[in-house]
């Protein structure tokens, strides 16, 4: 298992001991296929990273259980990091679509922490790859923003 997740970008840098470290505290799930990870405005205490299957990040339009899709993840790919770090309500929807069963490992928000105050190298360097891809993620955001911008303005609104 250390070796699959030395394949996750937000674990990049970690080496095997700190690598044993995160998998001691993670614990394994299972989703069928069209389950429901989290809804969005639940309580969020989790992160996960996707072993293997694929993932779907919706946002809700009020009216029907899916409204956008945000996000399509697949494989070594992080998700529901923002709860446990900021405290607020899930933003959005997790559904394992596409395969049979989506295998995910999770960690309970209270263990992460415990583990970069316990471990300032690993939680640097977490936490660093943690920003770096949530600032790509906003970079994504901003430019699907200003698509919409421009669209919007080249037919009159």
């Amino acid at each position: 298992m250390v070796h699959r997740l030395a394949a996750v970008d937000v674990f990049k840098g970690l080496g095997d001991k700190e690598l044993k470290l995160l998998v001691e505290c993670a614990q394994e799930a299972v989703y069928p296929l069209n389950k429901i990870i989290f809804r969005e405005g639940e309580a969020g205490d989790k992160m996960y990273v996707i072993m293997e299957g694929i993932v779907e990040i919706w946002k809700s339009d009020g009216r029907e259980l899916k409204g956008s899709r945000l996000a399509r993840l697949k494989n070594n790919e992080i998700f529901g990091e923002m709860a446990i770090f900021d405290n607020e309500p899930r933003s959005a929807t997790a559904y394992a679509v596409v395969n049979d069963e989506t295998k995910i490992l999770l960690w309970e928000g209270k263990d992460v922490t415990k583990l970069i105050e316990e471990n300032p190298v690993l939680g640097v360097r977490l936490l660093f790859n943690i920003l770096h891809k949530q600032n790509n993620r906003l970079r994504t955001a901003n430019d699907a923003v200003h698509t919409l911008l421009r669209a919007n303005r080249y037919i009159g609104m």
